[in-house]
């Protein structure tokens, strides 16, 4: 009783703290949250299935504290909702179906070196995520849909990052600025995506249902302020955070494979 306890305490520090990460820089809980639940106790496919149900409500609580905010930032973008739904959630079911049909410890390795490289590029490019005049060309739109396509099987196949990858896309080919991409990426990648992987794979997999109440709660909580404090900071802020987050997210990538 006194280690179960401790575990769902535990469980709650870690998901309140990985979650307020998550909802300012645009991605990267599952880097925290879904290795703790291994170390934990629970097999690969069931950390990977209870994870992705827990952060369903990243994108929930990121919602409830943009109604709290008494800024208002923009509004969804029409083309990007439209990619992210209709691109992204059919790429999501694809990746979850072939996970265990591909090494995961070569792509972790690849895509640690490849977020790492993201998080310098933007740090030191000048005006990253800043708003960018103009429309979008046609190319433009449909490279942003095979990037997302790419980011979808990303997410389905893997513990996090889809955030971090799907924010770059965002802001790189889309031309959003950076807050908004990010609560794109929190409505659509963590929300919507993950709730998709998580009833593809808890239909081959089981969810540890006792641990989610409390990874729920944190995850709800944790969201909502870093929400909040999304909105209210600048921008500069958010992009030193953004690039702080890929790289260390990057490093814990890396570290995984190694141990895969």
């Amino acid at each position: 009783m006194l280690d179960e306890i401790i575990r769902q305490s535990v469980l709650f520090v870690v998901s309140f703290a990985a979650n307020l990460m998550a909802s300012v820089s645009g991605g990267g809980a599952g880097f925290i949250q879904f290795p703790l639940l291994i170390l934990l106790g629970l097999p690969f496919a069931a950390a990977l299935g209870t994870h992705k149900v827990a952060v369903v409500f990243l994108g929930i609580g990121a919602m409830l504290g943009k109604k709290k905010s008494p800024v208002r930032p923009r509004g969804l973008d029409r083309t990007v909702s439209a990619i992210m739904l209709f691109v992204g959630c059919p790429a999501v079911v694809l990746g979850s179906v072939i996970i265990v049909r591909v090494p995961a410890h070569a792509a972790e390795l690849v895509l640690g070196i490849i977020t790492i490289a993201c998080g310098v590029y933007t740090f030191f490019k000048k005006g990253f995520g800043e708003p960018v005049q103009g429309d979008r060309s046609v190319l433009r739109n449909l490279t942003g849909a095979a990037l997302i396509f790419l980011v979808g099987l990303f997410s389905g196949s893997l513990s996090s990052g889809a955030g971090l990858f799907a924010t770059l896309v965002m802001v790189g080919v889309f031309r959003l600025d950076l807050k908004s991409s990010i609560l794109h990426s929190m409505i659509f990648v963590a929300t919507l995506w993950n709730a998709v992987g998580a009833f593809t794979i808890g239909s081959m997999a089981p969810i540890h249902w006792q641990w989610l109440p409390v990874m729920i709660i944190a995850t709800l909580l944790g969201s909502s302020l870093g929400t909040v404090l999304l909105i209210k900071l600048p921008v500069r802020t958010v992009k030193v955070i953004f690039s702080g987050v890929a790289v260390l997210s990057g490093c814990l990538l890396i570290f995984e494979s190694f141990g895969a």
